[in-house]
């Protein structure tokens, strides 16, 4: 009995104390990650806004209408001179609008491609090289007024023969967004002393 105590001892004794291999550890490759979305810029926010108040306020059914995207103007200006600002709105609200299955037209499309050493070329500014007569119905059209600490965008569709408004639009752009709107690139202008 003795012996039998021993050897029980012996083997729970050496089971305690038995050394186990290391751990391994699992060399996990990093999962294929997707790539990250494109981020718009901060100004696609503002016009985003613009556009779903557009949808939202209009009396009119959108799938009805052709839109032509015009760029806004200084609300005391001539109403002949666009800025920066306006023309990436413009260009942002075409986007957002159709996004919104807005049936929108671009109107400064040739019936062309113009190749030329600089590059190659459907988009025009001439007038003469536009189409005389285009099926659009109703107009984006707005003003910028230009505040201390930004711009308030006021916007509107318009039936282009009626005049009549269709819809209205407005949104408040902080000065830190519309000076990365800045062609000078946000650099700042240096000039001497008079």
């Amino acid at each position: 009995m003795k012996l039998f105590v021993a050897t029980l001892l012996t083997v729970t004794l050496s089971t305690g104390c038995t050394i186990l291999p290391a751990k391994q550890v699992a060399h996990i490759q990093p999962e294929e990650q997707e790539p990250t979305p494109y981020k718009q810029p901060y100004s696609a926010s503002f016009t985003a806004t613009l556009a779903q108040q557009l949808v939202d306020n209009a009396s009119i059914e959108a799938k009805d209408a052709k839109v032509g995207v015009t760029n806004m103007v200084g609300v005391t200006s001539r109403y002949d001179k666009s800025s920066a600002l306006s023309q990436v709105l413009s260009e942002q609200l075409m986007l957002e609008l159709h996004r919104r299955h807005w049936n929108v037209m671009d109107f400064k499309t040739t019936n062309f491609i113009r190749v030329t050493e600089n590059g190659d070329f459907a988009l025009t500014r001439d007038y003469l090289e536009l189409d005389e007569i285009m099926p659009i119905s109703h107009v984006v059209v707005g003003t910028l007024s230009n505040h201390r600490d930004g711009v308030m965008v006021n916007m509107r569709l318009v039936d282009i023969n009626t005049k009549n408004v269709a819809s209205v639009a407005q949104v408040f752009i902080p000065e830190s967004v519309v000076r990365q709107l800045d062609e000078s690139g946000g650099q700042a202008v240096l000039r001497k002393a008079p």
